[in-house]
């Protein structure tokens, strides 16, 4: 029997992520996350108009279609904000690009530089009065970007991107050795 070409490996040997050291992102990421639980408190309008409509006293009006939002604003604020940041990384490495998010759902997202077709750095206005972008990551097949780092201040967004473009050169000016095999 032929020796298999694409043998089983053990996962044994495999360092877990969270044992690398994740960057974190520029503290003004707190403040963008801060202002986008602003709709929660848009939700104030729709309970007051119903509670009104359901004939209910002033008092109990404003304290439910008030007070309601105003507490998921708050604990949102006081709880979900920090964790989110807290939890928010990147990590590159001579061959990827890990980003790790989440509040109380992590996801880890993985890129191989050789998948990486452009990057792109964005900023909304928001962002650009805090100072901070994302850097999108789009690669191989997608049709939309397949990893975003949040919350960077924008030097280093620029910096991450030209790092990644000179690796990605790199990569594309060496010959590779099926190159040399079929030249030859």
């Amino acid at each position: 029997m032929s020796e298999q070409p694409n043998a089983v490996l053990t996962t044994d040997h495999f360092p877990p992520l969270r044992a690398l050291d994740f960057q974190p992102v520029d503290p003004a990421y707190r403040h963008q996350l801060r202002v986008g639980l602003w709709p929660v408190l848009l939700l104030t309008l729709p309970l007051i108009w119903v509670q009104w409509q359901l004939g209910l006293p002033p008092a109990l009006v404003v304290s439910v279609g008030v007070g309601l939002p105003l507490l998921l604003f708050i604990l949102l604020a006081v709880i979900w904000v920090p964790r989110r940041y807290r939890y928010t990384g990147y990590v590159v490495r001579e061959q990827d690009l890990h980003l790790r998010t989440g509040a109380l759902w992590r996801r880890t997202t993985s890129v191989t530089y050789s998948r990486i077709q452009h990057l792109e750095v964005s900023q909304g206005p928001l962002e650009r009065w805090l100072g901070i972008a994302r850097l999108l990551v789009y690669t191989a097949g997608g049709s939309s970007h397949d990893l975003a780092i949040p919350g960077l201040a924008r030097d280093r967004a620029d910096q991450l991107r030209q790092h990644l473009l000179h690796h990605l050169d790199q990569r594309q000016a060496a010959p590779t050795e099926d190159d040399g095999a079929n030249s030859a």
